[in-house]
């Protein structure tokens, strides 16, 4: 009897051991996982941002003189060529001025005709000695006054011709009027500055945005660079247009420091217009037909089970397929029972590598190890598997966890 008691015994502590070192391993099975499949496809990393459509080259036209509009010749959306007249100032009284002038050229021609008649006279009575020196340096100044005020109102002509130049409003360009300021009859005054009566667009087939980029992101904006865009009117289309310059002045906006940067677009289709808000995505790197992941499968967080169950498979595969450089870490953090939970078992690894989680075809737990690309909000591009075991797209990996009821 005591033989077979202490065979009983013996059993049940051999069991004992077994249940506790594959308990683990029971636990895991009885865990129902939530997958999402790796695919091939484009990713592209960018920097987002807005800005505003404008023409590249406008001109604004105004009056150099005061006075009031008689005429409008154009109006919005017009198309006009270079010195086409735009408007025409009311000339009553500049004509009114230049009658004026004009007879006092008259006045000022005869004074001066005047003065040179008794100039040459009193020459040759001062050679006679007929008049003294001073009676004819007297004569001569008359004749240099008389001279001088004849210029003064031959200029005053002159100016009051250029004014009525300036009465008729003409385009300096080829292009579009897209904004008009004034109406017929109204009074501009030019005194202070010069009133803008209309903006022209030189090319609207050709426009640029002036885009506010974060001083966080201007790093990586290059000229050159493809930038893509859409606007609110056509929500579901895609504009495309290239990076000419970036402004180095910086710009403060909600105590943020931004860069303006223009970017060329091709508007041949016309169908973009000036003042247009567009929301800007600057490409700045793209891979074509590559294995991408879903970024929730590298987010995933394993419970303690699994972390119990994969600690020496993760320190073999640590060893195996980690590069030299952060091995060690890695290897310490897995050792280190702080930092082996599940929210910091990566946390060793640069931002280049990272791991998920996936069953074998034998229903085994497993740990990948990958290089990560480009990477964005919602996926991440593969670039290599560093076990040098690839997978295919369409393959599960593991990126959620819910526990059987």
């Amino acid at each position: 009897m005591k033989k077979w008691r202490w065979i009983v015994f013996g059993v049940l502590c051999i069991s004992a051991i077994v249940y506790f070192k594959v308990k683990p391993a029971l636990k895991v099975k009885n865990l129902e996982f939530t997958y999402t499949f790796l695919e091939k496809g484009t990713i592209e990393s960018m920097v987002s941002s807005t800005g505003t459509l404008e023409a590249i080259n406008t001109v604004e036209v105004g009056t150099q003189i005061s006075g009031t509009i008689k005429k409008i010749y154009v109006d919005y959306n017009d198309k006009v060529t270079a010195g086409q007249l735009l408007a025409e100032m009311d000339l009553k009284l500049l004509k009114t001025n230049l009658s004026s002038a004009q007879a006092n050229l008259a006045v000022s021609l005869a004074q001066l005709n005047y003065a040179k008649d008794e100039l040459e006279r009193d020459k040759k009575l001062f050679k006679l000695g007929v008049i003294s020196d001073k009676e004819f340096q007297n004569s001569k100044y008359n004749f240099e006054q008389a001279e001088s005020a004849h210029k003064a109102a031959l200029a005053a002509v002159k100016n009051i011709d250029v004014s009525i130049g300036y009465a008729h409003i003409t385009s300096p360009i080829n292009g579009t009027i897209t904004e008009r300021s004034v109406e017929e009859g109204q009074t501009v005054a030019a005194s202070f500055a010069t009133p803008t009566m209309f903006i022209i667009a030189e090319d609207l087939s050709k426009m640029q945005i002036l885009a506010d980029v974060d001083e966080s992101d201007i790093g990586y904006i290059k000229n050159g660079m493809k930038a893509r865009f859409t606007v609110q009117t056509y929500p579901k289309k895609e504009f495309y247009g290239q990076v000419s310059q970036i402004r180095m002045q910086p710009i403060k906006i909600n105590n943020v420091v931004n860069y303006q940067v223009v970017i060329d677009v091709d508007n041949k289709e016309k169908l973009l217009l000036p003042g247009m808000t567009t929301s800007i995505e600057f490409i700045i790197n793209v891979a074509n037909n590559v294995l991408l992941i879903n970024n929730s499968a590298l987010r995933f967080r394993p419970n303690e089970v699994m972390l119990n169950e994969m600690k020496t498979r993760l320190l073999a595969d640590g060893k195996a397929f980690l590069p030299d450089s952060i091995q060690s870490n890695f290897m310490k953090g897995i050792e280190n029972e702080e930092l082996y939970t599940p929210a910091t078992f990566k946390k060793k690894l640069p931002p280049k590598i990272d791991g998920f989680f996936m069953k074998s075809d034998k229903g085994k737990l497993e740990f990948k190890f990958i290089e990560i690309g480009i990477k964005t909000g919602l996926q991440s591009e593969i670039k290599s598997f560093l076990d040098a075991i690839p997978l295919e797209e369409g393959t599960k990996v593991i990126n959620g966890i819910k526990s059987k009821e």
